[in-house]
């Protein structure tokens, strides 16, 4: 049994640490200013770099784009055959035709007994002799789909310009495009240019007109041996150009063209990594992969969709959009929402008040029953601020008593500054909504177990003036009480506060004391991101911000009072989940007694 649980456990353990151990080489057919080889490369380092596999690698690049004449592969190999001299590669990845070709030649002098993967190759005919035992990711450009897609984008389309270069790639890509062009509409007729200098195509360009589109592959030479940086042509073709163009490759988007079904290389480099591990392991992938490895689907630009007219419906279903504006609703949804949830509560509280003056007016002449009523609406609404507190508290994992302890603390410190009872009632009452606002904060950011980057800061920091917006919707005197509340309980005695910069007795009292009585509370309280605070350096911080952060006169009576204080914090202490409607758990318990059962 022992041996068993030996070879079931240890020994994959100790296979997987060896595939870990080895060295890999990355081998570039082109330069590391070329886009599709960076999305190549970006995809490799994805599979290489992650936690599961950091696997030690090199990287070369050949730079053949336009330079690959013999003369240049030859010092190449030179410059190989002493850079890797006494070094021993246990996998290759190699990206486009040139590295493979070149990978093919002298495997058994450079890569001697390494597995090989390779991506970006233009079709399986374009595989060298002596590639045996390699496993390569064909790069299968979609023309078909685009065609067919831009056809019926373009309803009327009568000829398709194809424009494409000479080169290697250029070549391969050529011959794929007129087999899957056979598929096309009869009466579509597909004029493949001849290679000429960039400013021919731009001429050619300019004087298409309606019932004419261009689909443009690489071009990145012409047969002067000029040479266009990968997004050149496509910039310049598409500025000149009165009818839509079409691309093939991500590194052509951006540019002005409409879209296509786009290749990723990306998705190239992190499949033939993945088979090249895979080889490293044990297992055995297919030799050949030839599947569609680009972007989801059709990828168009909806700027260049606009310019001719195209109408958006006739996109392939699931298209990405790039650069689509986005609407208001899309910026704000869920402040927005937030916002009508909390104007919902409100609207139900305006309306009971609605309720009970039609019924005054009917019980008029019952005045006990009036005030009756009255009080019975005003404890409603104290009870409907509470709970909208608490649920707002608890929507940041804090629990209900979080609250009701700030209320206490602010009703105690307002009857000790000498506040009326009318005004001790409302500060009670209205201080649970002093975070009212971070019903519009993502949950992401307000439950971060973490500290806060300055940016997610600053989000949270919108809380005070999200609240005071929600609590604009009336001048009842309740609420415009709690809206002070909302928006100044950040302020601080010296200035330095947010959001307004009030200083001193510019600050609201009701503020001013609710700021005192939630920082006391926060600091005292286990929080998400940090521990509860020692009772000795609670202590010592109010001290020391008296004059600062806090109204002195209200640091002096809330040390006067201490022990009333502590009291209230034991009373409503905080009993694991009791009164946290966040974190249920165990059986359900009916919340009826056995004589209210119906």
């Amino acid at each position: 049994m022992l041996a068993l649980l030996f070879c079931a456990f240890v020994l994959p353990a100790a296979a997987d640490e060896q595939v870990l151990r080895r060295s890999v080489l990355v081998l570039h057919s082109y330069g590391p200013d070329f886009s599709w080889t960076q999305d190549e490369h970006r995809g490799i380092l994805s599979v290489l770099d992650s936690p599961q596999v950091q696997a030690r690698y090199r990287v070369e690049y050949m730079d053949t784009k336009f330079q690959s004449s013999p003369g240049y592969l030859t010092q190449l190999l030179e410059l190989y055959r002493a850079k890797f001299s006494g070094q021993r590669f246990d996998g290759v990845v190699v990206t486009d035709n040139n590295a493979l070709d070149f990978a093919t030649r002298h495997r058994t002098e450079l890569f001697p007994g390494a597995f090989i993967a390779a991506c970006g190759i233009n079709d399986p005919a374009s595989i060298p002799p002596g590639a045996e035992g390699m496993n390569i990711v064909i790069e299968r450009v979609p023309h078909l789909r685009t065609l067919r897609a831009a056809l019926r984008q373009n309803p009327g389309t009568h000829t398709i310009h194809v424009m494409v270069d000479n080169t290697l790639t250029g070549r391969f890509i050529r011959r794929d495009f007129q087999r899957q062009a056979l598929e096309l509409p009869s009466g579509v007729a597909v004029n493949i240019l001849p290679v000429v200098p960039l400013p021919e195509l731009i001429q050619f360009a300019l004087k298409r007109q309606k019932g004419e589109i261009i689909y443009l592959l690489v071009y990145f030479q012409d047969e002067s041996g000029r040479a266009y940086a990968p997004n050149e042509a496509p910039r310049a073709i598409a500025a000149s150009s009165p009818v839509p163009v079409y691309v093939a490759w991500d590194f052509q988007m951006g540019t002005g063209v409409v879209g296509g079904c786009i290749l990723n290389g990306e998705a190239h480099g992190r499949r033939a990594a993945e088979v090249l591990l895979d080889r490293m392991a044990g297992r055995r992938p297919p030799a050949v992969i030839d599947e569609p490895l680009g972007m989801a689907g059709a990828v168009f630009d909806y700027t260049a969709l606009k310019r001719f007219g195209i109408d958006l419906a006739l996109t392939p279903e699931g298209a990405v959009l790039l650069n689509k504006p986005t609407t208001f609703f899309e910026r704000h949804r869920p402040v927005i929402l937030a916002a009508l949830g909390v104007i919902a509560v409100l609207s139900a509280i305006i309306a009971l008040l609605g309720l009970n003056v039609r019924k005054q007016r009917r019980i008029n002449r019952n005045n006990a029953e009036i005030m009756a009523l009255n009080r019975e609406m005003i404890e409603m609404q104290v009870e409907l601020l509470s709970t909208l507190g608490q649920v707002i508290e608890t929507r940041s994992r804090e629990t209900a008593n979080h609250v009701r302890r700030v209320a206490a603390y602010s009703g105690l410190l307002g009857r000790k500054y000498g506040l009326p009872p009318e005004e001790v009632m409302l500060l009670e009452t209205v201080s649970p909504m002093h975070d009212v606002g971070k019903i519009g904060i993502p949950e992401r950011i307000l439950n971060k177990p973490s500290t806060l980057s300055p940016e997610e800061h600053d989000v949270v920091k919108h809380h005070t003036v999200i609240g005071h917006k929600i609590l604009h919707a009336s001048d009842h005197k309740l609420l415009c009480g709690a809206r002070d509340i909302a928006l100044q309980h950040h302020e601080r005695w010296d200035g330095q506060g947010y959001p307004c910069g009030l200083k001193g007795e510019e600050i609201s009292l009701l503020a001013r004391i609710t700021a005192l009585a939630d920082v006391y509370d926060a600091l005292s309280s286990d929080r998400v991101y940090k521990k509860a605070w020692p009772r000795d350096e609670v202590l010592r911080h109010l001290r020391e911000q008296s004059g600062a952060m806090f109204d002195p006169r209200l640091v002096d009576l809330f040390f006067e009072n201490l022990p009333e204080i502590e009291a209230i914090k034991e009373r409503l202490a905080d009993e694991g989940c009791a009164g946290d409607i966040s974190c249920p758990s165990g059986p359900v318990p009916c919340p009826l007694r056995c004589g209210e059962r119906k």
